[in-house]
């Protein structure tokens, strides 16, 4: 499924960006980035081995790469959260794994694992890169109720006989254990904040949880929900008092049109936040949720406001790839489609997510581009706009 139009190379001219990407999982292949045809790579961060790299890349090729530093879920087994009362004590490890892990890890198992490191230094250390990179997101964060973590390459061969024969992720043998959702949660929030904190835009990842991210985001948002007013409202407030009681400046009226009054039209003192200089909010300004494959019920959450008068305060984007959401098993494509058609024009970005650059992750943004296009019935060129002009308000905000 997607646009038949031709992909010339006028249409890779105009700017093909790609929204979440990793391709320092293959550095070998990170020499072709210049050469790509892509516009620029949004390149994600996921754990401490791969954000220097990300850095390195950001700094090699500064007018092609938009640098994302964050912990993935599959990693916050890892992080021991010492923000509580007991932050500064030394950490059990066994206790850690014990607390944060589903089903009692053994002994075995628990001895082959890293130590935990703290949750207070994994800030400190993203903070760091961030301030590094003022145009870095934050990101590939959020949470996965399905992952399963895997052996460490040193496990004893008592632990082992947990494992299930071809079980794999990744080319690497799973163990039973899940991440408790509640200690998935305390890693997200605390990275979501920080992008707040920092005003950075987040790309977040969300596998069989897609109502609890919401939860989350609107825990996050309740009572910074920004006020908005209807255009008869608004010819109202334009109408100026200038002078005196009798002295007034008459703006020109907006011209009505059929639904008017239910029509908002403004954000009350968007521009005067505008003038001031940013205050720091619990929240990121700009969400990004990656391959996004929730069902409908969950989508329209995010694109109903919370009341009439009111705004979410963070702006939200559903990004779609040809290797994830255009798979070819049964039905999948017809709830895509779906979806696709349902999200606004101006919140779609589209993302190769894969783990190597060069001409695959070239080929794999063409065919994003080319489902959402056939889907929204668009020509190829002007699909290629909209994203793009989605992409820059995504990552730099507006301006």
């Amino acid at each position: 499924m997607g646009s038949k139009d031709s992909f010339t190379e006028s249409t890779w001219d105009l700017g093909i960006h790609d929204a979440h990407c990793h391709p320092t999982d293959t550095m070998s292949k990170a020499g072709t980035i210049p050469a790509m045809k892509a516009k620029s790579l949004t390149i994600m961060g996921t754990r401490k081995s791969d954000l220097p790299l990300v850095a390195s890349l950001a700094k090699d090729y500064p007018e092609k790469v938009v640098p994302s530093f964050g912990y993935h879920p599959w990693f916050s087994y890892l992080i021991y959260d010492d923000t509580g009362s007991a932050g500064e004590r030394v950490v059990d490890k066994q206790n850690h794994y014990t607390t944060v892990l589903t089903g009692a890890p053994t002994e075995d198992l628990v001895s082959a694992l890293p130590a935990p490191r703290k949750l207070s230094s994994i800030i400190t250390e993203l903070r760091s890169h961030l301030e590094t990179f003022p145009n870095a997101l934050v990101g590939e964060i959020g949470m996965d109720r399905g992952l399963r973590i895997p052996f460490p390459e040193n496990t004893s061969t008592e632990a082992h006989a947990v494992y299930i024969p071809g079980d794999t992720e990744d080319g690497k043998r799973l163990t039973n254990h899940r991440v408790s959702m509640d200690h998935q949660k305390k890693i997200f929030v605390a990275q979501l904040k920080l992008a707040g904190e920092l005003n950075r835009a987040v790309s977040v990842h969300g596998v069989q949880c897609h109502g609890a991210l919401f939860d989350i985001f609107r825990e996050l948002w309740r009572g910074h929900e920004i006020e908005v007013e209807s255009r008869k409202e608004m010819k109202r407030r334009r109408r100026r008092v200038k002078g005196g009681v009798d002295r007034h400046e008459y703006l020109p009226d907006i011209e009505e049109s059929e639904d008017s009054d239910d029509e908002f039209s403004e954000e009350v003192g968007k521009q005067q936040e505008k003038k001031q200089e940013y205050t720091p909010k619990p929240y990121p300004p700009r969400i990004c949720l990656h391959s996004f494959s929730a069902p409908a019920q969950t989508l329209q959450q995010y694109l109903t406001p919370p009341s009439p008068k009111k705004r979410y305060p963070s702006k939200v984007f559903f990004s779609f790839s040809s290797t994830i959401n255009a798979r070819p098993e049964k039905g999948h494509m017809e709830k895509i489609m779906e979806t696709v058609k349902r999200v606004p024009g101006g919140r779609v970005l589209v993302e190769s997510d894969l783990h190597t650059a060069g001409e695959e992750m070239d080929a794999a943004l063409e065919g994003a581009v080319r489902v959402i296009a056939g889907i929204k019935g668009m020509g190829i060129d002007e699909c290629v706009k909209v994203l793009g002009e989605n992409w820059r308000e995504f990552v730099f905000g507006d301006v």
